[in-house]
């Protein structure tokens, strides 16, 4: 995958840990949105989220990170 993307392996990881995230949580990404100013938030908080573990932990991790947010 990594190399028909054009990407390295480690890359490639990195996009699909995101996939660990727990569902109410992806969709809270998705409905992020940067209006007129810096975006909301960045990929490499978002894979430290992921990696709390459980999704209980991962939706305190974000409350802690993102504590605005729904």
């Amino acid at each position: 995958m990594a190399r028909k993307l054009g990407l390295t392996r480690a890359r490639v990881t990195q996009l699909l840990d995101l996939l660990l995230l727990a569902p109410a949580l992806q969709d809270a990404v998705l409905a992020l949105e940067a209006v007129g100013g810096p975006e909301p938030t960045a990929e490499r908080p978002l894979r430290a989220v992921a990696h709390a573990g459980t999704w209980a932990l991962q939706r305190a991790a974000w409350a802690r990170r993102y504590p605005k947010s729904p």
